[in-house]
């Protein structure tokens, strides 16, 4: 590493959504150190700072219009991201309810693990294979609670290759908005790290988020059926969780050689800047081997 810079940071932006920063601060605060966690409060809600003492809490005013919300909100953490490396040997940023693991067996270290990764002549860029958690309330019916941890309880996950995401980096970068495609020339999917999507961690809270979001989106630019607009992921989202989170898990796994495989084979050029892996969602559920049940 460059002794000139810290060794690793961990950056998201909020707005509300207390669940899942609660979860993100005590995660990435143990395994980086709160003083190296950055929190993006969209509109200054003062239970972020709350929930995020100890971390670095930068207040954004709030935009009611919201317009090109997302495109300027992943312009700014793109640009934070390659200017926070100067000061970092590696940026991780992402969404709230994101969270990058090391496999335990390999690591019980985040930055450890990362730290390990000379970008001097190895890759410069990381993406974690992406691991969707799907709660199935059939076969786990405990509430999450406070003292519990997350992975207790939830087990079952599919695989999306969109959330396979280019989003720890030693090096200057662009982000496409929702951090799924970054401007660097090369994939190291790594084989050690995964990032978890939580959004479908659990049935009532995502009823809630999601209905939150489509309200937000009616106030915004008007109900779906009513304008001419493109649907988005907070539109169509719970029609295929709620198929999915009826199924029962194929098998315990986190190799998948032949997706990963797929993932690679499919890099290609988007959008002429752009670089994203290849893959989809296959179908079918999956549980999390034991080893994965106490990282968060």
């Amino acid at each position: 590493m460059d002794t000139t810079r810290a060794p690793m940071m961990a950056m998201t932006m909020v707005g509300g959504d207390h669940f899942f920063l609660r979860r993100w601060v005590e995660y990435y605060g143990r395994q980086l150190g709160r003083e190296n966690c950055y929190v993006l409060s969209h509109g200054g809600d003062p239970e972020h700072k709350k929930i995020a003492a100890g971390c670095n809490v930068i207040y954004l005013p709030y935009d009611p219009t919201r317009d090109c919300f997302n495109q300027r909100r992943w312009q700014m953490l793109s640009r934070l991201t390659s200017a926070f490396t100067s000061f970092y040997n590696w940026v991780l940023v992402g969404d709230v309810d994101e969270l990058v693991v090391v496999d335990p067996a390999i690591s019980p270290s985040l930055r450890d693990y990362v730290a390990a990764i000379n970008p001097k002549g190895g890759p410069k860029v990381l993406t974690p294979f992406a691991i969707e958690m799907v709660h199935t309330p059939d076969l786990e019916p405990e509430k999450i609670s406070d003292d519990r941890k997350i992975l207790q309880l939830r087990r079952n996950f599919r695989l999306n290759a969109n959330y396979a995401k280019p989003c720890i980096s030693s090096t200057k970068i662009d982000i496409i908005p929702g951090g799924h495609f970054a401007t660097h020339p090369h994939l190291h999917l790594d084989p050690h790290l995964y990032l978890f999507h939580l959004r479908f961690i659990d049935y009532d809270l995502c009823a809630q988020r999601l209905a939150a979001r489509r309200a937000q989106r009616e106030i915004q630019s008007g109900a779906l059926e009513e304008v001419s607009r493109e649907k988005t992921g907070w539109d169509t989202a719970w029609e295929p969780y709620i198929s999915i989170c009826k199924q029962k898990p194929i098998r315990e796994d986190m190799e998948f050689a032949d997706f990963r495989a797929e993932m690679k084979a499919g890099w290609r050029v988007k959008k002429e800047v752009y670089w994203a892996p290849g893959g989809a969602r296959p179908k079918g559920l999956y549980s999390l081997p034991e080893r994965f049940a106490e990282v968060f």
